[in-house]
């Protein structure tokens, strides 16, 4: 069976952004994947915002809490619910968009064609 995969798009030269550039001047390499780990959490979040536990996150993704909780906190790469509780990316939100609203399209075009085959049965 075959295993569903999930895509996202990032900015070809994204370890060049100040903020990233930041990152990686702190935490190197590690620092730089530990991020794009968090982004693929966020991806699998529901409405791409996850729960600020930075233990479950540093136990996931096999690194320290306090790297967790630098990467989130410190570079200005994420934003805050007002309960302060989830964090979320805002970039990564943008670029997610169009690729949600493509599989909206993709779902109404699919229910567009199980009435069409409903009618011609």
């Amino acid at each position: 069976m075959a295993k569903e995969t999930f895509y996202f798009s990032h900015d070809g030269n994204a370890r060049n952004n100040e903020k990233i550039l930041a990152l990686r001047m702190k935490h190197g390499a590690e620092g730089y994947a530990v991020y794009f780990m968090i982004l693929e959490r966020l991806m699998e979040s529901s409405d791409y915002i996850h729960v600020k536990d930075y233990n479950v996150i540093a136990f996931d993704l096999r690194v320290s809490n306090s790297i967790v909780k630098e990467i989130i906190e410190d570079f200005g790469l994420f934003d805050f619910t007002e309960d302060g509780k989830s964090f979320y990316s805002e970039s990564f939100n943008r670029r997610m968009r169009p690729l949600d609203n493509t599989g909206e399209q993709r779902r109404l075009a699919g229910l567009k064609s199980a009435d069409k085959r409903d009618l011609l049965v």
